[in-house]
């Protein structure tokens, strides 16, 4: 089974709109329509089985929203699992993830730089250790974020406190956990417990590098991801097979790590 960990995708009505903005903003391709029909009709061209899809809330005030289409998408998508989302000031956070926990989603995505919030603030920990003591997977969004200015709020020292203050958190950082700021991801994340995922880092890392640091962390500790729209997931398989990998550790990649960290959450589709 091959599983792309991190996606985005819109409801139908707002995903035109969304698409072109952020396009615009970080001035790069699209790949998808980003929306879930889009993104499933990638999937089948790609021969990928499942994806994560990550949506994010900009505001409290989109929290409930989000989280309500997110339990929709997966209703209706079997080949999607939509993770939820929370948002640093919003006041409920404790009965959304109560509601998460009754839907049946699998985690949450952060992006601190869009959230305007730094990955170790402390007002951030007793929501990640409610999170953890829940079992629900924390995604976040780190390093550079091409279509934002500075500062950088999820770096890798900063996850590496996070780590340590929660160390029971399941914490998957994206784009290899600090994009563009690979040195500091050798210093402070590498080998720790915590997943990395590949989304829109191999053409910036080359194969070399992506396979060093793919070995120095552990295979089992990495998981495919494309960020699609904004990558084609055809083409992030064959770059993950390209890679001086074994067999068993492509497998783990490119699947095996995310269904043992969905088990549950993925629905099974009649063949």
């Amino acid at each position: 089974m091959i599983i792309d960990f991190h996606t985005h995708t819109f409801p139908d009505e707002l995903a035109q709109r969304a698409l072109s903005t952020l396009a615009q903003r970080a001035g790069v391709p699209t790949y998808t329509d980003a929306t879930n029909d889009g993104l499933c009709a990638s999937m089948r061209r790609a021969g990928v089985d499942r994806a994560v899809v990550a949506p994010i809330a900009t505001k409290p005030s989109q929290v409930r929203a989000i989280n309500a289409w997110a339990a929709g998408v997966n209703a209706r998508y079997p080949m999607l699992c939509c993770l939820g989302t929370l948002h640093p000031l919003q006041e409920d956070w404790q009965t959304e993830i109560a509601r998460m926990v009754a839907d049946g989603l699998p985690g949450i995505k952060l992006h601190p730089d869009y959230q305007d919030f730094f990955v170790d603030d402390p007002v951030m920990l007793p929501i990640y250790r409610a999170l953890a003591a829940a079992g629900k997977l924390v995604l976040v969004h780190a390093g550079v974020d091409i279509g934002l200015p500075p500062p950088v709020h999820c770096t890798p020292d900063r996850l590496a406190h996070v780590l340590e203050a929660v160390p029971e958190l399941t914490l998957v950082a994206a784009h290899m956990g600090g994009y563009q700021q690979w040195d500091a991801v050798e210093r402070h994340l590498i080998g720790r417990d915590l997943y990395l995922d590949t989304s829109y880092s191999m053409a910036d890392l080359g194969a070399t590098y992506m396979t060093a640091l793919i070995h120095a962390h552990g295979a089992n500790r990495i998981l495919f991801a494309t960020d699609s729209p904004w990558t084609d997931q055809q083409a992030e398989i064959a770059g993950i097979r390209a890679l001086q990998l074994d067999a068993g550790e492509q497998q783990a990649i490119l699947g095996g790590n995310a269904e043992r960290l969905l088990a549950g959450h993925l629905v099974r589709i009649p063949v």
